[in-house]
């Protein structure tokens, strides 16, 4: 009578008996495992986990590609400020105005209603308000 052929997995500290189709599975996924990182050695691909510093991560110098740059920042912070000035400089109707339909997010024919006026003259005065800081801006 043939005996059964025992098979092992090395499992830290130990082995483990197994039965075939596990030990194979188990050793094909190793062996492709291998495979995949001699691949990538051969092609010259770079694991973000290599990049590690004691600072940052490999991942965290990964430039975000979504992520505003300073630059752009820079440049909306000033604009915000110019346009803060010229708002200053409005009268106080206008510089509501202005806060209701672009900060509060009221529509013109809301704004309009809780202003008791008509909603083209909302529309009108908005548009007018819009050229006068367009101009102030490009002082």
């Amino acid at each position: 009578m043939a005996e059964h052929k025992k098979y092992y997995i090395n499992v830290p500290g130990a082995l483990v008996e197994v039965s075939e189709d596990i030990y194979f599975a188990y050793y094909q996924e190793k062996r492709r495992g291998r495979t995949l990182r001699e691949k990538d050695e051969r092609n010259g691909a770079v694991s973000y986990d290599g990049l590690d510093t004691p600072e940052l991560t490999g991942q965290e110098m990964i430039p975000n590609r979504d992520a505003v740059s300073v630059e752009d920042a820079a440049i909306a912070n000033i604009l915000r400020g110019e346009l803060r000035r010229c708002l200053a400089l409005l009268d106080e109707p206008d510089r509501q105005l202005i806060q209701a339909l672009y900060f509060e997010n009221l529509s013109e024919r809301e704004y309009a209603t809780k202003a008791e006026l008509h909603y083209m003259t909302v529309h009108n005065r908005k548009t007018r308000l819009l050229r006068q800081l367009k101009k102030m801006l490009e002082k």
